[in-house]
């Protein structure tokens, strides 16, 4: 659906539908809303500067008490609302990390969780239009391409420029604008759960970094390889960092300079499928400073979707 110039600004909601292996096979956990007396995927409207794969973690966790990590998008819900607005809907694949409450938060809002074999699934659900992420779930599953690490791969937060540094690009600093980039990471990082960072060891990629190393307890592994002067020397050593980072098929979040993105982007491109290849960027920038492109593969080391999201600093 095509939102028309001058019309009233979308509604923006973002939600997950989360899955797990259960005892009769795959199933998928929906809830009851006592308001409409249906069943649906667990959603919500995104609050002031969230991004919508932050939203989706907070809202699975207030409907359901389950705190989820995200997986591979799937396909967005678009439709009018009575008032005229157009809703978006942004929707990922999860399994659960914790289960951090007993219930909803809000029973009014929320009266029932229940974990629904993904066969019937699409009998309890009332929206139509949770059917189709519903379909996508299950043909990723058929595909075996449901479980899925992601590899994130971090453009470092905007910087002080280059002609008014004289202090040498190893020491070059964010600026303002990238210093609130990088607070604002955490949680949209958060959402993927990458349980190790990757770093260019120059300050501008540490400084990206630390907040979201801080937040979540991670260890930073700095990798010379990662910049840009290893990079201009040996590009086949950045290859191999990214090469073995893939092969691995483990959640990781790299942080590292646009000019060596080219051929970060090369080595994702040849260990991908096609159509994911066809998504990647392929103009400088690449990526917009402060930028994150997400590729979740399966486990071995293929990619089989790709997103990309900036930190929203208002």
């Amino acid at each position: 659906m095509k939102v028309n110039a001058g019309a009233p600004a979308p509604v923006l909601a973002a939600g997950a539908l989360t899955w797990r292996e259960g005892k009769t096979g795959l199933e998928v956990m929906l809830v009851h809303r006592p308001r409409y007396d249906d069943w649906s995927i667990p959603k919500g409207k995104l609050d002031k500067r969230e991004t919508f794969p932050a939203a989706a973690v907070r809202e699975v966790e207030e409907e359901t008490g389950h705190r989820v990590r995200l997986h591979r998008p799937l396909p967005a819900s678009v439709y009018m609302l009575p008032d005229g607005r157009t809703k978006i809907v942004q929707y990922w694949t999860a399994t659960v990390r914790a289960q951090t409450a007993a219930g909803p938060q809000n029973a009014r809002e929320i009266d029932q969780v229940r974990w629904v074999p993904v066969d019937d699934a699409e009998s309890v659900m009332t929206r139509q239009t949770d059917l189709v992420p519903l379909q996508a779930l299950r043909r990723y599953h058929e595909a075996d391409e449901l479980v899925t690490s992601p590899i994130v791969i971090q453009r470092h937060a905007a910087a002080r420029a280059r002609a008014k540094w004289r202090k040498g690009e190893k020491t070059r600093p964010l600026n303002t604008k990238g210093r609130k980039q990088a607070v604002a990471l955490p949680p949209l990082i958060d959402a993927f759960d990458p349980r190790s960072l990757v770093t260019s060891p120059w300050a501008r990629c540490l400084e990206t970094v630390r907040p979201l190393a801080k937040a979540e307890g991670l260890r930073i592994v700095q990798k010379p390889e990662l910049t840009e002067a290893s990079h201009e020397k040996s590009p086949s050593r950045t290859a191999a960092v990214v090469e073995r980072v893939l092969e691995q098929a483990r959640p990781v979040l790299i942080c590292t300079h646009r000019p060596v993105l080219p051929t970060v982007i090369r080595a994702i491109a040849q260990a991908s499928t096609r159509s994911v290849a066809l998504e990647l960027p392929r103009e400088n920038p690449y990526l917009a400073a402060g930028e994150a492109l997400v590729l979740h593969t399966t486990p071995s080391g293929r990619g089989v979707a790709v997103e990309r999201h900036l930190p929203n600093i208002g």
